[in-house]
Parts: structure tokens; sequence; C-alpha cells
């Protein structure tokens, strides 16, 4: 004979059972879910600081890429692979600054590609890429030179589609978005009209330009400068390759006063070769890392001021 007697317990017990499991559950279902949507994922420094600037706030604006990493060498994760899917809008630089970008499956209706607006203006050299794997050291390919923030004529290109995909991702945020980028508007016209005042001067002097890589083709164009151009990524420490390169350079001076680019990157010293072929050295910011210290139009600034320089009668540094 069976007993029936425990069924109502067992019942019970289960009924409660499923109950605290439940309540246990739900915390955890809670705290999976995914952080808040990005109103502007960015791709370099300066770009953050536009769009920051143009929007009025920090909030939700973002840097996507790590602070200390060059886009063009950064893999994203998963995790920065779905930030860039689901954000509002993602401000890419294009001309190459970007390569992963095919791989993550942007939305084209929330990203704005502000190469887009220069695509004719854009210069390609054999080694305007560079990567390094491992201890083989870098090497570099066929590609567009990514650096077109430094050229204050290109910005003002760009900045109409960048305030368009704002306008349209954050349409309320119109008043700022508009009053803001008339004002970068403003700050960016001035050194436009430095650059080409620049160029004219430069049309009748006869300097030898040596720069150190293809950063700075783009503001050197503003100027009408076509400089004799090295092969030396930043990366990479002075060597006896790069040595005999500048030595190389020097020669086709005949002459002239000659000036060497030098990236602001660099280590102090890295110009010595230079300074001993008998160049005047310059050194100009790339703007690819963000800087406590000067906002970009502050350094986009400093730059030109560094290459009125060029304007000057300059004669070959005496070697050390």
């Amino acid at each position: 004979m069976k007993d029936h007697s425990k069924r109502p317990f067992r019942t019970t017990f289960l009924v409660l059972l499923t109950t605290l499991l439940g309540c246990t559950q739900q915390p955890s279902t809670q705290s999976t879910k995914t952080t808040s949507v990005l109103a502007v994922a960015t791709t370099s420094p300066m770009m953050t600081e536009f769009v920051t600037r143009m929007l009025g706030t920090t909030t939700d604006v973002r840097l996507i890429v790590p602070a200390e990493r060059s886009s063009r060498d950064w893999r994203p994760s998963r995790t920065a692979a779905t930030e860039l899917r689901d954000a509002q809008l993602v401000v890419l630089t294009g001309a190459g600054w970007e390569p992963w970008s095919e791989r993550v499956s942007l939305a084209p209706t929330r990203t704005v590609d502000l190469s887009g607006a220069i695509k004719q203006f854009l210069i390609e050299v054999p080694d305007a890429v560079t990567h390094q794997h491992g201890p083989d050291g870098a090497h570099s390919h066929k590609g567009f030179v990514p650096h077109t923030w430094l050229s204050p004529q290109l910005l003002l290109l760009q900045l109409p589609d960048l305030e368009t995909a704002l306008l349209k991702a954050h349409p309320d945020s119109r008043e700022t978005i508009q009053r803001e980028a008339g004002r970068l508007r403003t700050s960016l016209q001035p050194l436009a009209s430095l650059a080409a005042d620049l160029r004219t001067q430069l049309q009748e002097q006869k300097l030898a330009v040596v720069t150190d890589g293809p950063e700075f083709l783009y503001l050197l164009r503003d100027l009408g400068v076509d400089p004799i151009r090295i092969r030396w990524p930043v990366s990479s420490p002075v060597n006896a390759a790069i040595t005999e390169q500048i030595r190389q350079a020097a020669q086709h001076n005949n002459a002239a006063p000659g000036v060497f680019i030098i990236n602001s990157r660099r280590p102090i010293g890295a110009e010595q070769p230079a300074v001993d072929a008998g160049f005047r050295v310059l050194r100009l910011d790339d703007l690819e890392q963000a800087s406590s210290e000067q906002n970009a139009v502050a350094r986009l600034t400093s730059n030109l001021r560094t290459l009125q320089a060029l304007n000057a009668a300059i004669p070959p540094t005496a070697p050390r």
C-alpha cells in the first residue's frame, strides 16, 4: 500500500523552492544589462575634442581607441566592436586611419567618414601605412596618408559633414552644434589664411625641405612645399640606414639652406644626424596623441608658427 500523506509536503516544498530560485535569479538578470549606448564614438583625439565641443558635453562621447595607441595599429576588442556598432554616431577620419572599420560592420546611416569630403585631395604614397609585428621591426606599404587633420584647409572642408552628421544623430542639440561649428570655423579660417600667405611668400624661396615621414605632407602642401621625404617610422630609433638617408637628402641641397622637419614625438637627440648634415631642424606636432596643455586649434597654430621659419633666409646649422 502506497503512502500518499507526503505528497502535499512535497508539492509545497517544490513551490517554495521555485519561488526562492526566481528571487535569487532576478538580480543576475539585471546585472547582464548592457551599458548605455555611446552618443558618439571617435577614433582620434582631435575629432574627440571637436565633437565634444560641438555637442557641448563630454557625456557619452568617447575615443574608442586606447589613448596610447594609433588607430592604424589597433584592433577592436569584442566590447569595443559592440560599442561601435551600437553607437548613435561613429566619426571616422578615413584615408586609412581606421583599417579595421570594414571588419566591424558599422551601420552606414550612423557612420560619417570625414575623408569623403576631400577624396580628390588625398595623398597616396608607397609607405603611408607602417606596421610592426613582433621582433622583426616596422614595415610599410602603399596607402593614403591619414593625417588630413593637420591641414586647416582640409578641416574646413570636412567640418560641414561633421556638423550635418551630429545634427542628424542629435537633433535636440541643434543650437549648440550650429553655434560651436561656427566658432570652430572662425578659429580655423585664420590658420588657412596664414597657410595661404606663407605659400605666396615661399614661392620666391628656393629652400630644400626634408621631412622624416609622410605625416606632414598635407600641411606642407598647403604651403606649396614639396619635400624630400625619408622613410623613418616614428617607432624606429636612429640607425645607420636612417643616417644615410639624411646624408643623401642633404646632397640635394646644392648649397641652398636646408630645413629638416621632424616629428615632435621623437625623443630629444633624434635630430642629431640632421644637425650634423647641416640642416636647420623644425619640430612639428602630428596631433596623434591628446594633450592636456593645448587644445587642437592651438597646436595647429603652433605648427604654422614654427613653419614661418621657412620664410626666413636660414643658414645651415654648423655641425657639432
